[in-house]
């Protein structure tokens, strides 16, 4: 099928100005980027006073599952997604044996729909994707923290030279199998108990297969020099490329530090991608210190903070009479933004969804407690399935990290509860907010670090320009590109999308979303990183 987008402006993601042309597209591909096209075509859509620009790509998203969900990126595509980058942060749902899953799935923090996996492994899981048909193109890291999982389960002790090599072997099989690379999530059980070893083992691995180990570092706050110096060592040692999930600095106190931070950036030539937000979300989980987390199972531990004992010791840590070890970094969110700034966004019962939206500030009043207290009782009766919005650092910084060139965007995409506005809201925010209010960015600057930059970073092989040759994945959208999601209505999406493309078909039609699923499952392995 040939279509003809007629008089766009096109901004083609390379980051140089906008320009007027028409577009032709042939099936899935690019044909030809011209004034003036004359061909014989099926359907011409006119762009008149309407920006073309190339897909949106998230590079950091939790969607893993969202595939066998009905209408599963809906909030993505009306916002310009075609590409998703999945398996991040250590945590995802595969490679892992099915006599695993039951009891990694009560703890899964991406999401846990009830939909039966059919799948053990990372060829069997993309196969499943495949069969599902996907709504945009999926490609998928390999999560560490399985991998740990699967060969220590739940242990804290080091791994052994027996493990260690296991753990290459799997780490091999994924890669060669089409990961994009190896993600790790070091504030994570089981993930948080690897010591520089295991973690030289999965990183040379990546350097093998020429891929790069993305990571959530060990702190995002007090010691957070000293982990992404941690990471550049490792990464420097074994010869893998470097990419920093969701850089930001938590803590008002940690803001003096953003000139180091992005000097070591710029110094070792790393990437990283944020989201435009001054708050985040994650498990409640993980306010619990590494030493606690340490000393039990996860089981264990539930029943451990029943005790009189063990709540002093969690008072005195979150209340910071207690210190973390230099070499246990932890972020301490109730010491770092205070309890009035850690909202409850999803748990497991009906019983505590009374709960959500309100902080543990407001709900340790309500019930007559102090917030420690609260949270840990909360996390007891939903069994650690608690999830938290966190409000940890000024906009300022947020502004100042957005502007760095060697930045892309991710929404870090988290389902289930209430969202997090971030997951319809990222990439038309990056637009509204600081392009056409704020004007810290141009609007081809912008599009750059949303597309070209992205896949550029990640090898994605034809992606993140408009240019012949290149695969369709097209969004248009007008001057009223504007995001809408809020922590009260966190569902509400993006106006101001015209069309979308998807491997030259339409996805959305006139701002309306279709059920067309033409992505593809994109697999880097034998030499190319494309699909």
């Amino acid at each position: 099928m040939r279509q003809l987008i007629k008089n766009a402006t096109v901004i083609d993601g390379r980051g140089s100005n906008a320009f007027k042309s028409d577009i032709l597209i042939n099936n899935q591909v690019i044909t030809d980027i011209s004034p003036f096209i004359t061909t014989a075509v099926d359907h011409v859509i006119d762009a008149d006073g309407a920006f073309v620009t190339p897909g949106f790509i998230d590079v950091h998203s939790h969607t893993d599952l969202a595939t066998f969900l009905p209408q599963g990126f809906k909030p993505k595509t009306m916002q310009g997604i075609t590409t998703e980058l999945v398996g991040l942060c250590g945590l995802g749902v595969s490679p892992l044996p099915k006599e695993l899953q039951a009891e990694h799935r009560k703890r899964l923090i991406i999401g846990n729909p009830t939909i039966d996996w059919g799948w053990d492994d990372f060829p069997s899981y993309t196969s499943a994707l495949e069969q599902q048909g996907l709504e945009v193109n999926v490609s998928a890291f390999l999560p560490h923290g399985l991998l740990r999982y699967q060969i220590c389960g739940n242990s804290s002790i080091p791994m052994n030279k027996n493990q260690r090599l296991k753990l290459a072997q799997l780490t091999d099989e994924a890669l060669g199998a089409g990961a994009r690379g190896v993600s790790l999530g070091l504030i994570y059980h089981p993930a948080l108990f690897s010591d520089r070893d295991e973690l030289l083992t999965v990183a040379q691995v990546a350097a093998k297969h020429q891929k790069p180990i993305v990571v959530h570092m060990r702190s995002e706050s007090d010691q957070i020099l000293e982990a992404l110096q941690e990471m550049i060592a490792l990464s420097e040692q074994a010869g893998c490329q470097l990419h920093v999930s969701h850089l930001k600095l938590i803590g008002r106190r940690n803001a003096k530090k953003l000139p180091s931070l992005l000097s070591l950036i710029e110094r070792y030539q790393i990437s990283f991608d944020q989201y435009p937000y001054h708050y985040g979300s994650t498990t409640l989980f993980s306010i619990l210190p590494p030493a606690l987390i340490r000393a039990y199972a996860p089981d264990e531990l539930m029943n451990k903070l029943h005790t009189s004992a063990v709540r002093r010791q969690v008072h005195d840590w979150l209340s910071e009479r207690i210190l973390s070890q230099a070499s246990e970094p932890w972020d301490n969110l109730p010491a770092l933004v205070g309890w009035e700034n850690i909202l409850i966004c999803e748990v497991e019962s009906q019983e505590a969804q009374k709960w959500i939206g309100s902080s543990i500030a407001e709900c340790a009043q309500q019930t007559d407690q102090h917030p420690v207290d609260f949270a840990l009782d909360l996390l007891i009766r939903e069994q650690g399935n608690v999830r938290m919005i966190d409000y940890f650092m000024d906009e300022a910084l947020v502004e100042q990290i957005l502007q760095h060139p060697q930045g892309m965007v991710g929404s870090d995409t988290l389902l289930g509860g209430r969202l997090h506005p971030r997951v319809s809201g990222t990439f038309p925010r990056i637009i509204n907010q600081f392009v056409t209010q704020r004007k810290l960015l141009s609007l081809e600057q912008a599009i750059h670090k949303m597309t070209a930059l992205s896949a550029e970073t990640f090898s994605l092989h034809k992606r993140g320009k408009l240019a012949p040759g290149y695969y369709a994945d097209i969004a248009m959208f007008g001057a009223d590109f504007c995001d809408h999601a809020t922590i009260e209505q966190p569902e509400r999406y993006a106006t101001g999308l015209h069309n979308l493309w998807v491997n030259g078909q339409q996805k959305v039609a006139q701002g309306k979303y279709l059920s067309t699923r033409s992505g593809q499952l994109l697999l880097a392995k034998n030499g190319n990183n494309g699909i």
